[in-house]
């Protein structure tokens, strides 16, 4: 395995934490949300925890593609309990804007004749930057 491809395994690894933290939170999040709009959120975090499952396992298709292990590890900072609507979309706006600055540095690291990483980093971005926008959109 080559240096480069050792530092885009670290970095893959490290979103991948990050995925299966989020896969959890969203859905907790869902399970507990309450207040006014609450079936409306709880059914879009539903979905998001489920796209957040599907990240996650892209990255280790990538991972294994690149000759790496999987981390089967919880990025333990990501998983944030809440329960109120307001706390619930503040925390999940905040977890979207850190995972789009990531995975935006990510793909800096990853040379774009590498074509197939190079294009699910990006629609893995793409997913999170319409998660962002929705949250937002669902603030009271």
């Amino acid at each position: 395995m080559s240096k480069d491809n050792k530092k885009i395994i670290d970095g893959l690894n490290k979103m991948l934490e990050q995925e299966h933290a989020c896969a959890i939170r969203y859905a907790t999040h869902a399970a507990v949300v309450s207040g006014p709009y609450s079936e409306a959120v709880m059914a879009r975090l539903k979905e998001i925890s489920g796209d957040e499952v599907m990240h996650a396992e892209k990255l280790r298709d990538r991972i294994l593609a690149l000759g790496g292990e999987p981390s089967m590890q919880v990025s333990t900072e990501d998983l944030v309990a809440a329960r109120s609507l307001d706390k619930i979309l503040t925390i999940n706006i905040d977890e979207e804007k850190h995972a789009i600055t990531a995975y935006t540095k990510l793909l800096a690291d990853i040379p774009p004749e590498n074509v197939i990483l190079y294009q699910t980093i990006q629609e893995i971005i793409r997913d999170e930057q319409e998660h962002l926008e929705e949250l937002e959109a669902l603030q009271p």
